[in-house]
């Protein structure tokens, strides 16, 4: 006697499809690149970023710390001075100064 196995047709489908959810991931060369690459532009950042700071803080001349102050004022940019510089206030209210006679 044989025995007749009827099966859904959802069942055919999972099983069927079964291979194609079970393969294994694989990552191509245009991944790893990328990855690459989002780890070095994220450096590049992080470096520049640093670099910046470093510039903000460093120490400069008096003439130049007046002459920024001069020019922030003179154009109406905020007021800056991360070192504390006498001389970038005196340059600040200069430029602020001149800005107000111009007008």
């Amino acid at each position: 006697m044989k025995r007749i196995t009827v099966i859904s047709l959802t069942t055919a489908i999972a099983i069927g499809s079964l291979p194609f959810f079970s393969r294994p991931a694989q990552a191509s060369w245009g991944d790893f690149f990328l990855g690459v690459g989002a780890g070095v532009g994220t450096s590049a950042i992080i470096n520049s970023n640093r670099r910046a700071q470093q510039q903000r803080y460093a120490p400069v001349s008096p003439d130049q710390e007046f002459f920024r102050g001069v020019q922030d004022g003179l154009n109406g940019a905020r007021y800056d001075n991360p070192r504390n510089s006498p001389d970038y206030d005196r340059g600040f209210e200069e430029g602020v100064r001149r800005r107000n006679n111009s007008r």
